[in-house]
């Protein structure tokens, strides 16, 4: 069972209100993540400040300001080579969106794609991004687990051919293979064009980041 310790550096979220979280992100990962997308099962520890987590751990790290512009949060891979979550609680906020949304996007997302190398072909050999929260990341798409609000996520169908049979996405809101949510964003590699970002209006920036970061 894979480890992954919850950490809180934010000035502006008490670690109560995190620890509150890991029922959530816990539930998540396995019962609603874990039969669609075959992840291993994980548990989540939080792990006071001043502490040091355990080695081979993932991490999750609530912070307060964003380090890359535009981004409310993302997922990476520590100096270890281990994947990492950054949660910007204060950048969140003054975008009147969801923390527990955000924290559990990135979650969602290092979980399908921990290497940051995954990407679908489609019938026309243009490649996606494997980003399984970016197309239905609004918050309006959410949905709760007890009382946390978590992230809406794509399944497999997503990246399928038209035809595919079943869900979408796990809430059942989008109707078609790469369609892109309102608030939502894609990115797809054209080998004629090069990389691009298809959106969904008024698209939110919780997006992918590429550079390694401790």
């Amino acid at each position: 069972m894979l480890q992954i310790a919850v950490m809180n550096e934010s000035t502006v979220i008490a670690d109560g209100d995190v620890q509150a979280m890991l029922p959530a992100f816990t539930q998540q990962w396995n019962q609603d993540l874990q039969p669609i997308w075959g992840v291993e099962e994980a548990s989540f520890t939080f792990v006071p400040k001043g502490q040091t987590p355990a080695s081979g751990t993932w991490w999750v790290v609530f912070l307060d300001d964003s380090d890359q512009a535009g981004a409310l949060a993302y997922h990476d891979l520590t100096n270890e080579g281990l994947p990492i979550s950054k949660v910007f609680v204060k950048t969140i906020l003054a975008d009147n969106a969801s923390v527990s949304v955000g924290a559990t996007h990135e979650i969602c997302e290092m979980a399908v794609d921990p290497w940051l190398n995954s990407a679908y072909q489609d019938p026309q050999g243009v490649f996606w991004a494997g980003e399984v929260c970016d197309p239905v990341e609004d918050d309006q798409y959410g949905y709760k687990i007890g009382s946390i609000l978590v992230t809406d996520f794509v399944t497999p169908n997503w990246f399928a051919h038209e035809y595919a049979q079943g869900p979408i996405d796990f809430k059942q809101q989008a109707t078609e293979p790469f369609e892109v949510l309102t608030g939502g964003y894609a990115q797809k590699f054209d080998p004629q064009q090069g990389w691009q970002q298809v959106t969904g209006s008024k698209a939110r920036r919780s997006r992918r980041a590429h550079a390694s970061t401790g």
